[in-house]
């Protein structure tokens, strides 16, 4: 299917598996594991539970929270930012889908608002939009606690999470879900394509695919297409 643009004022996009061909968190733990053999418990700790809960879509703030209270070990905020960025200039671009900044353009050009929406964190989510040209990002975000990060803040960014959280970002700005698109790999993310006027299955999983082909939903498959 060639790339649409619709008529929309706003739309959102995920991060992981949609407009990256990884899950930043799995980038993530393979690069801090090269830097620091220290990442071992990390990783051990993210592929023993979080990540098939994630993937099935029943992981839970306490779970994710502990998750970061791991990975965070106590940083500051900007200690973890500039990891982060690190992180992205090393790794975390190699991943972005080649033909993702073509349809974002495509949306500039018509002066849509564009919105990316992940359960990553809002360290992540931030230096992956401000590399494709996404002015607004709602993500899961960090808990302080005095300066250090010690989890995740409620709600969490995900599943049922993201629609209250895009529903207040559309309600300061005069909108509603009948004006918006939503681009996404997962099935985790049928709550928000429920709602929104425009869902657009973005490199779907196989759940995710059987619903789209179930409600007639468009369908954009870059994967076959792309070499990264």
């Amino acid at each position: 299917m060639q790339m649409q643009v619709y008529d929309v004022k706003l739309v959102f996009f995920d991060l992981d598996d949609s407009l990256i061909n990884k899950d930043a968190n799995s980038l993530w733990i393979k690069w801090r594991f090269r830097h620091e053999h220290w990442a071992l418990v990390e990783a051990t700790q993210a592929l023993a539970s979080l990540y098939h809960a994630y993937k099935r879509g029943t992981v839970t703030h306490w779970r994710l929270s502990q998750y970061y209270r791991t990975r965070t070990r106590g940083m500051t905020p900007s200690e973890y930012d500039n990891m982060v960025r690190q992180f992205f200039r090393e790794q975390g671009y190699l991943h972005m889908y080649r033909q993702a900044p073509s349809l974002i353009f495509a949306y500039r050009r018509r002066n849509i608002d564009l919105v990316m929406i992940t359960g990553a964190d809002e360290s992540v989510a931030r230096v992956y939009a401000e590399a494709f040209g996404i002015e607004h990002v709602i993500s899961n975000r960090l808990r302080i606690d005095g300066e250090r990060i010690t989890g995740l803040e409620h709600p969490l960014c995900y599943g049922a999470g993201k629609v209250g959280l895009a529903e207040a970002f559309l309600a300061e700005r005069g909108l509603t879900f009948e004006d918006c698109a939503f681009y996404t790999d997962s099935h985790a993310d049928l709550p928000l394509l429920e709602c929104v006027r425009q869902p657009v299955v973005l490199n779907p999983n196989a759940l995710l695919r059987e619903a789209a082909e179930e409600r007639g939903w468009p369908i954009l498959d870059w994967r076959g297409d792309d070499e990264g």
